[in-house]
């Protein structure tokens, strides 16, 4: 006769059950105390950028706070905010700890792919600040182009925009780049236009920026914007001496049509002539060539075939090696030079840049880059002014 299976099934079930019960009874304590050790680590981790707060509460962060701020806290001694930003990778995290006089009281990157180790420097830095007093500080070494150490200061400012937020006040929380595409915008009475820099560096503009757009054309001398739709000679609205000379001058502007030409270089994106003779060249090449954008640069050929102007407008070569190319200490050295003589400037090191001179290969495709931008706007300047050009 066969044995049956139903005890074993039975004694089976009951110890799993009882075991169930036990490990459920056992939850019922220690949840408890595991979600307590959790808040508790948590806790320290904001109080290191809060010294002396305590009681931190998570609070919702809506639209009215800075776009790179990713979380929020309230404590008896403040508030703590988490922003991730880009700088030369993204996921730059950090975190930063606003006291209840709206002082900076504490810093620190949480996460980083930045390659140079700036940010690490750059944690104390800003301590003691406040929305009023707080400018880019730069990592030692670093150039005035540094990625890292201006995503930092972004974090720190939306930081402290947003404990004014975060304690029922309000701010201004608008990027420079997008306070100035409303201020054309308002000018020109238009809406959602993109307005790019017109060549800054030409000096006959007297130190006023030109900025257009599709629709127009926006004068900025200071903290006034006048602007001109296309095919008209008459501010949308205001409107000063200075701006009109100004506009007088843009307008005066010949665009040489390089599809005339044949062989003009790539680089060379937009040429333009004064009345004084000059050609004025927009460039654009890449550097490195793990670069994500290109080098932009305004160049000045006068009449006689002189660079009279050079200047890096932007740029997004690696910091260390070709970032350089931002600065007036390279870019000025070609002013003066001609096609026979440009290539005598001397090539971006790494000695240079303050890092280890065996690392060299960024800064030298930045060189190659810049010269090879260089050589094509000599090139295209030959065609234009060549006998039966369009000169």
């Amino acid at each position: 006769m066969k044995k049956s299976n139903l005890m074993p099934s039975l004694v089976l079930g009951c110890i799993c059950l009882v075991v169930a019960l036990l490990l459920s009874v056992v939850n019922m304590f220690t949840a408890p105390v595991i979600e307590a050790a959790n808040e508790a680590a948590a806790n320290a981790a904001l109080a290191e950028v809060l010294p002396g707060g305590s009681g931190f509460k998570e609070i919702e962060i809506t639209s009215d706070y800075p776009a790179v701020v990713t979380k929020g806290y309230k404590a008896d001694g403040g508030y703590v905010f988490q922003m991730s930003v880009v700088g030369y990778k993204p996921g730059l995290v950090i975190m930063c700890g606003v006291d209840t006089e709206g002082k900076i009281a504490g810093v620190k990157h949480v996460q980083s792919s930045e390659t140079y180790g700036m940010e690490t420097e750059l944690n104390g830095a800003y301590v003691g600040d406040t929305l009023d007093s707080v400018e880019l500080i730069l990592a030692t070494g670093a150039t005035s182009g540094s990625k890292s150490s201006k995503a930092y200061f972004d974090a720190i400012k939306a930081a402290l925009q947003s404990a004014v937020i975060a304690a029922g006040g309000s701010v201004d929380t608008r990027t420079p780049e997008q306070i100035l595409q409303d201020n054309c915008n308002t000018a020109l009475g238009t809406e959602g236009k993109t307005f790019t820099a017109f060549f800054s560096s030409w000096s006959e503009f007297g130190g006023a920026k030109v900025y257009t757009a599709d629709a127009g054309v926006v004068i900025n001398i200071g903290e006034t914007f006048v602007g001109y739709l296309n095919g008209s000679d008459t501010p949308v609205s205001g409107g000063t001496a200075e701006t009109a000379a100004v506009f007088t001058t843009y307008s005066s502007l010949e665009k040489v049509d390089l599809l005339a030409f044949t062989g003009i270089g790539n680089s060379v994106k937009a040429v333009y002539k004064n009345a004084d003779g000059e050609y004025m060249f927009s460039l654009s090449r890449k550097g490195f060539e793990w670069a994500p954008a290109p080098m932009v640069i305004e160049l000045i050929i006068n009449s006689e075939g002189t660079i009279v102007s050079c200047v890096t407008v932007s740029h997004s070569e690696s910091g260390g090696y070709g970032s350089v190319c931002g600065e007036p200490e390279y870019y000025e050295q070609y002013v003066g030079k001609t096609a026979e003589t440009y290539t005598e400037v001397p090539n971006i090191t790494a000695t240079a840049d303050g890092v280890d001179p065996g690392l060299t290969g960024g800064a030298t495709q930045t060189s190659n880059g810049y010269k090879t931008a260089v050589a094509h706007a000599f090139s295209a300047f030959a065609k234009i002014t060549e006998e039966g050009g369009n000169d």
